[in-house]
């Protein structure tokens, strides 16, 4: 009896040990499903965005420049942005951003600025290029400006946050009554009523001007803004009579006289007396010279003393003649419009610099430019009346109460 007890004893032991090692060897195998399983891929390498700008340089093509930055198909992506502009014409000047996936340094897009409120910009994965337009999208509201010009013209207004082409403008709103670089006086004051531009609440620039009044030498000039039923937009004085008129009173936009109309002036190459039938305005070479009126073109070529020089016949007795020009940019017989660039300011013929030789004649005779009465044009029409006494009626109150606190400061300085 014992005897079986032992051997019982011994078979349990055995048993005990024999599954103590199994659970052993199962804790210490590996995972069959691990072992077996396949690895995961190396992950992508991460694509970003580089730029680069590129500053167009005169005499750069468009196709020129994407061949420098390894773009392609150009004649597809010239094609792709016709709709919102000829990249054949961009300038000299203006920036090119051209963007990249890295690492592979792959162009998918470029941006080209038409104007500060537009951008073209284009995308060139896919396959084929694609064009679109950003344009800034502006909020506007009416304000008021009123300065007065104790310095000079552009210190005044851009103290008033007016931008250079605001200044042409009023130059121009105003050229048919006042020359602004030899009549505009010290002390002369504008008011205008215009739009605003603004951005996010902040103001930008100017947009339509409304109405405007100019107070020079002893005078009032007032000039309303109203568009005519066949959609043409002209300044007006609040009588109706227009501001345009069929002469400008300079041929220049910007100059200074530098000799005035005088029979018996001394020349100051031939050192004797000659009579100066005309008015010398000074300005850089290459300054585009304006036809003051409409007319044709009755002579254009080299007369001379004169150098290049452009006679011009106008309605009735008027007559004009440019000399000394660098260039000439008309015919013989052709007909122009008031305003249209005739040459160029230089100094051919007998010319001691760069200056336009302006004369001015009336029924055959010399006239000075300068103080000859310029005819008036006609009103407006009866039937466009009612509808610009609305306009005039709209704005001028704007006028008389534009508040002016730069005139009381610049009367401190």
């Amino acid at each position: 009896m014992l005897r079986i007890r032992l051997i019982f004893a011994s078979v349990l032991a055995l048993c005990l040990v024999l599954l103590t090692v199994s659970v052993a060897s199962r804790a210490s195998a590996p995972n069959a499903t691990e072992s077996f399983a396949p690895s995961a891929p190396p992950p992508e390498p991460v694509a970003f965005i580089s730029s680069e700008s590129h500053t167009i340089e005169s005499g750069e093509t468009f196709g020129v420049i994407m061949q420098r930055y390894g773009i392609s198909g150009v004649s597809n992506i010239l094609e792709a942005a016709e709709p919102f502009f000829n990249l054949a014409r961009i300038r000299e000047g203006k920036k090119l951003e051209i963007n990249y996936f890295e690492p592979d340094h792959q162009a998918y897009s470029f941006s080209y600025p038409i104007d500060e409120d537009r951008t073209l910009r284009v995308q060139l994965t896919g396959g084929v290029p694609t064009a679109s337009m950003d344009e800034v999208q502006y909020s506007t509201a009416l304000t008021s400006r009123a300065f007065q010009v104790n310095n000079t013209l552009w210190e005044a207004a851009t103290a008033e946050g007016l931008r250079s082409g605001d200044i042409a403008r009023l130059a121009r709103i105003f050229q048919w009554d006042v020359d602004f670089t030899r009549e505009l006086r010290q002390g002369a004051k504008f008011t205008l009523v215009a739009d605003q531009l603004e951005l996010r609440g902040e103001p930008v620039r100017l947009s339509d001007i409304h109405a405007v009044r100019l107070e020079n030498n002893g005078r009032t000039y007032t000039a309303i803004r109203h568009t005519l039923t066949n959609g043409d937009e002209n300044w007006y004085a609040p009588d109706g009579t227009a501001s345009k008129r069929p002469f400008l009173r300079s041929p220049l936009e910007y100059s200074r006289v530098t000799s005035s109309f005088n029979p018996n002036r001394r020349h100051p190459i031939l050192d004797r007396n000659r009579p100066h039938n005309g008015t010398d305005y000074g300005a850089p070479t290459g300054t585009p010279v304006r036809a003051v009126g409409d007319g044709v073109i009755n002579y254009s070529g080299r007369k001379g003393g004169y150098g290049n020089y452009v006679s011009i016949n106008h309605a009735g007795p008027y007559e004009t003649h440019y000399a000394h020009l660098n260039s000439i940019n008309v015919r013989n017989g052709q007909r122009i419009r008031q305003g249209d660039i005739i040459g160029t300011v230089g100094s051919t013929g007998l010319a001691t610099g760069p200056h336009l030789h302006f004369e001015f004649m009336v029924n055959g005779r010399y006239v000075n430019s300068v103080t000859v009465d310029i005819p008036t044009s006609e009103p407006l029409p009866r039937s466009e009346r009612a509808a610009f006494d609305i306009t005039r009626d709209q704005w001028l109150p704007y006028l008389e109460e534009a508040s002016t606190p730069s005139l009381a400061e610049a009367s401190n300085d």
